[in-house]
């Protein structure tokens, strides 16, 4: 199988990580997009009355054969008092419950937080700031209709991307180039992915190889030619250098299909040689 792209969400440039098994949505980043405010906290949301009966509600719809078990955990709710310890308990009970039927995980590392599935999601948002409860309404949304129609996602994005090269006065001729480009990018991941390339810093490293024999050092063109942080290499290259990373890309993913090798230290040298011989052709 090829690598999986990024189904991550994107507000005002923070990343809102999404599980790719399972469709799960990271809500601790949500809380730091949406201004990091310590009464919003989600460990204070997860702990309300309102929000562990409907935890528990979709508990029995997502199995029906735990309802002896939620009613007995509604029938077990004390008093609702955050500070108390028997009514923690029960909360925590609740959410082990959410957790154990996959409604809710957490993990650690990059990315790491309390993950959930679209509906709490969507709650855990209405509790955040109106803008973004509203973000978040119509970006969920759009998310589940993706995964309903996968098409319906790549029109979209690509729609999204033409806009943004069009507000940065992008010629239609580099725009047609930059989507001509994306099934070429496509292509070397698989193949990067197939033969051991796992994680994105690796990902990155066999691409700065390519790069590096035509355009130099990826933070060297960087700083040359103005990029933010966050800004794609190829939003700065003129159209030769994008035509001839791109062929360099596919000359090195039709190399490691045949090679057959394995890591991403061998992928890299693969990736460095190939871009080699594409930047002698260049310069002859």
């Amino acid at each position: 199988m090829g690598k999986l792209r990024s189904k991550n969400m994107n507000y005002k440039g923070l990343v809102i990580h999404c599980q790719q098994n399972g469709g799960l949505i990271c809500l601790t980043d949500m809380w730091k997009a949406a201004g990091s405010v310590k009464s919003q906290e989600l460990d204070k949301w997860l702990i309300q009355k309102r929000i562990c009966e409907r935890l528990l509600e979709l508990v029995l719809e997502a199995k029906l054969e735990l309802k002896p078990v939620v009613e007995r955990t509604f029938a077990e709710q004390p008093v609702a008092n955050s500070g108390s310890k028997k009514y923690r308990a029960w909360a925590s009970q609740v959410r082990k419950l959410a957790k154990d039927v996959g409604l809710i995980s957490t993990r650690g590392g990059i990315g790491g937080g309390t993950y959930a599935i679209d509906k709490i999601a969507i709650e855990y948002a209405e509790s955040l700031s109106t803008e973004f409860r509203d973000w978040a309404r119509n970006a969920v949304k759009e998310r589940i209709e993706e995964e309903v129609d996968p098409e319906l996602g790549i029109r979209r994005s690509r729609q999204r991307a033409i806009k943004n090269w069009e507000k940065q006065g992008k010629s239609s001729q580099y725009i047609g180039a930059r989507l001509n480009s994306i099934p070429k990018e496509d292509f070397y991941e698989a193949a990067l992915y197939e033969h051991g390339v796992k994680v994105p810093n690796d990902f990155a490293w066999c691409k700065a190889e390519v790069y590096k024999p035509i355009i130099g050092r990826t933070k060297d063109f960087r700083e040359a030619r103005g990029l933010k942080k966050g800004q794609n290499c190829k939003d700065a290259m003129t159209m030769e250098e994008l035509a001839a990373t791109d062929f360099a890309k596919v000359l090195s993913a039709k190399r490691i299909n045949t090679l057959n090798p394995y890591g991403a230290d061998i992928c890299a040298r693969i990736s460095h040689h190939a871009g080699k011989e594409v930047a002698h052709l260049l310069n002859q």
